[in-house]
């Protein structure tokens, strides 16, 4: 079953984390089949940017 993860990436006290499409069972620092975005919580407000046409496709 596939699922849609945040994936965090980054240092130490800088996380930065990418919306990913995996395995359930995979862990999300391993492979994964699809980056669709990147979250950066450190800019105020925080900063989502998605590939919204990839998503609608792995939803479906």
């Amino acid at each position: 079953m596939l699922t849609l993860r945040l994936a965090r990436v980054g240092k130490k006290k800088q996380a930065f984390y990418k919306l990913i499409v995996s395995e359930k069972t995979r862990d999300t620092y391993g492979t994964y089949l699809e980056a669709l975005g990147n979250l950066n919580p450190h800019t105020n407000p925080s900063t989502l940017t998605v590939n919204k046409e990839r998503i609608d496709y792995w939803l479906k």
